[in-house]
């Protein structure tokens, strides 16, 4: 007597070839899934233009640097073919070096952050090798908008370096703006801020021979931007620097004039007093 067996190998085949394009399916969509995420997390945009502005709080400064639980997230932009991390070193630092975005910035005491701690164990260590109690302290004050006033002590070009992509060429170069508390302090005393090749190229009267001049004037300023940490010049304390903590990047430079803040975006300084 023949009977009819069930064609169990037809649907098995069936079934297996279902596995397998659910599978692909499902490795497609995480592979979308991620694209969309790294895109999102790393999506450029355009420097700030001269005439776009972050604001100062008024208010008179504080004594102490204000705890913010939510910072402003930053923001990046390639410059010139150079990613925000640069090309080599701590991509982390590089990346802090080279945010773009404007703020609210909260005026604080000269003092409030020359005399800020930070642990000894990081010095010129790479963010990655931080242990998490380290990186707890500086992400406490790290990426505040802050405004501080004093005066230039002057300006300077900086070497190549691999925030920049090591580029060599004038525009690739940051500047160093040395703030001071009081107009008879030296450099031994200042807050490193400084002014980044992405921003420069949109504020024009940002240039030394200005920068300067406004030192060599003795007159007040107001430096607003973004306060970070930089653990790779221990060694400069005291002699060029009184901190490691630094303004950086400057968004805004402000002289006293006539008892009011006039940002230099908006001089003349070719019919300014004193030499060039």
């Amino acid at each position: 007597m023949n009977s009819r067996q069930p064609n169990r190998s037809g649907g098995a085949n069936r079934y297996s070839s279902l596995i397998v394009w659910t599978t692909v399916a499902v490795i497609v969509i995480l592979i979308i899934v991620a694209i969309l995420y790294f895109s999102s997390a790393n999506r450029e945009v355009k420097p700030p233009s001269g005439k776009s502005r972050g604001t100062v709080i008024s208010s008179e400064p504080r004594k102490e640097l204000p705890e913010m639980k939510n910072k402003p997230q930053p923001r990046y932009a390639s410059f010139r073919g150079c990613p925000p991390e640069g090309d080599g070193g701590d991509p982390e630092l590089n990346r802090n070096k080279n945010r773009i975005d404007e703020g609210d910035y909260i005026p604080v005491e000269f003092d409030a952050i020359l005399g800020l701690s930070w642990p000894r164990d990081i010095e010129r260590r790479d963010h990655k090798n931080w242990p998490a109690q380290a990186r707890r302290e500086i992400g406490k004050y790290e990426g505040i908008p802050v405004a501080v006033e004093g005066y230039l002590f002057g300006a300077k070009q900086s070497g190549p370096e691999s925030c920049n992509c090591h580029g060599a060429d004038k525009e690739f170069r940051d500047y160093h703006v040395w703030l001071v508390k009081t107009q008879g302090d030296d450099r031994t005393k200042s807050i490193v801020t400084e002014v980044t090749p992405s921003l420069r190229e949109k504020h024009p009267n940002w240039e030394l021979k200005n920068l300067n001049k406004i030192a060599r004037q003795k007159q007040k300023v107001r430096i607003s931007g973004w306060l970070m940490f930089d653990p790779e010049h221990p060694d400069q304390i005291n002699k060029t620097r009184g901190t490691i903590w630094e303004i950086h990047p400057i968004m805004m430079i402000e002289v006293e004039e006539d008892g009011k803040w006039v940002n230099i975006d908006d001089l003349n300084f070719r019919k300014r007093g004193g030499n060039a």
